[in-house]
């Protein structure tokens, strides 16, 4: 049959993959890289071109929402054209609807604050349970006069001020708290101080500054790691070919960990700044074999994996890929280090517990992590999605080594990988409708 990777999909997939798991294919590229260059570009002076970036839902919520504050963007054959707004974004008409994107919200939270007048950004149900707290006090501290409801969205910049100063951001519950300050801290009436306390994964902010960078920013550090920026600056538009999408990247290597075939992503570079390529160390604890050159990476799955421990603090959005995998490793694996994505799409940690006991797992649930007795006798169920795309995509990789296994809504994948059925499909797993 042929699969779909819009939101118009059969309520389920039953999985297989009767001649193993095997072959060469490029990953998509980075939605964290696609949001970041567009919102960078639509605060530029001028014409960016992105190339190759990733059309999904997450990075259509920021093309509608950048529209709505002022950019110019149009689709060509070569990529996106971004006609900027010079750092001086309008105030929007009408609500801002950020779908289920997390980057959206929380980064044009920031650029509201340098609208005339302000505005809302909103979202679809998963995304309002998604805290914000801790970004409004920061763009409080920054001068902006900024509500949310309760620390959740939605979030509404009452009028633009001349913000600017000093600022501790709290990002013990996400990143992209610090991101989405930084992003607008050049465009910003006075110098801007960042420090960032409770970072859990500062690959991500080290991602935002080297794009900053990119778009003509200058900034400096101190050794306590605060961010001095000087201010009145304009981002310099870019001509700009966009990077593979290490996240999506593990997904699919993690067919051949779990199947012990043999995957290569052709356009993983391995000198990324993109923190889930750390994920390959632990593929390789598990026994897998890890093949890495300059421009790809190739993953030998082993006949049987290993468990091990891991702190995925720096890699929190592949807690559900390890957790599939420890279910049929020998041993007992700990994740641990990863409160934080229980506010994610989903509770990340319950929903991972609850679908591994459907399909026989042992799990117990931890304050900030799993504990997964890995077996043998794991066997296939339809595994609830709860609408995140990384429940669909981590279980997924079971099906090397649990025939039969269904994945309900698998249509949820189009927040970020809308061809990841395709393209499994052509590394061998077998898909079939499951309704």
């Amino acid at each position: 049959m042929s699969v779909s990777g819009s939101r118009v999909a059969p309520s389920g997939y039953r999985l297989t993959a009767p001649s193993g798991i095997r072959g060469r294919l490029a990953a998509p590229t980075s939605k964290s890289i696609t949001n970041r260059a567009l919102v960078l570009a639509g605060l530029a002076r001028g014409n960016s071109l992105l190339r190759r970036p990733l059309a999904s839902d997450d990075t259509a919520h920021m093309e509608k929402c950048l529209r709505a504050l002022g950019a110019g963007i149009q689709h060509e054959p070569s990529g996106w054209r971004i006609t900027g707004t010079t750092g001086r974004p309008a105030s929007p008409e009408h609500e801002l609807d950020a779908g289920l994107s997390g980057t959206t919200m929380r980064f044009l939270a920031a650029c509201l604050a340098l609208t005339p007048s302000g505005g809302t950004i909103t979202g679809q149900p998963g995304l309002l349970r998604r805290p914000v707290g801790d970004l409004t006090a920061a763009l409080r501290a920054l001068g902006a006069d900024v509500d949310d409801q309760g620390g959740f969205p939605p979030l509404t910049v009452l009028r633009g001020k001349r913000i600017g100063g000093s600022v501790v951001v709290d990002a013990a519950q996400s990143s992209q708290f610090a991101t989405a300050v930084l992003l607008v801290a050049p465009c910003a009436a006075r110098e801007t101080r960042v420090r960032v306390e409770h970072l859990g994964n500062p690959g991500y902010v080290e991602l935002t500054l080297d794009s900053m960078r990119t778009f003509g920013a200058t900034f400096s550090q101190e050794a306590d790691g605060t961010v001095v920026v000087p201010p009145g600056q304009t981002y310099a538009a870019r001509d700009l070919e966009l990077e593979f999408d290490a996240s999506a990247a593990m997904h699919l290597l993690a067919l051949a960990v779990a199947s012990g075939g043999r995957v290569t992503i052709e356009n993983a570079r391995v000198n990324t700044l993109q923190p889930d390529m750390q994920l390959l160390a632990v593929f390789e604890r598990m026994g897998a074999r890890v093949q890495r050159e300059a421009d790809g990476v190739t993953v030998y799955g082993p006949a049987r994996l290993l468990a091990c421990d891991a702190d995925l603090s720096a890699m929190p959005d592949q807690v559900l890929t390890l957790a599939a995998l420890a279910a049929v490793a020998q041993g007992t694996s700990t994740i641990s280090n990863v409160a934080l994505v229980r506010g994610h799409e989903t509770d990340r940690l319950a929903a991972a517990a609850t679908e591994l006991r459907r399909l026989g797992a042992e799990v117990e649930e931890l304050p900030d992590g799993l504990r997964i007795h890995g077996s043998e006798q794991v066997r296939p169920a339809r595994i609830a999605t709860y609408g995140d795309h990384r429940v669909a995509m981590a279980f997924a990789a079971l099906a090397g080594r649990v025939p039969g296994i269904v994945i309900d809504d698998p249509g949820c994948v189009s927040k970020t990988y809308p061809g990841f059925w395709q393209d499994a499909a052509g590394l061998g797993l077998q898909i079939l409708s499951a309704q």
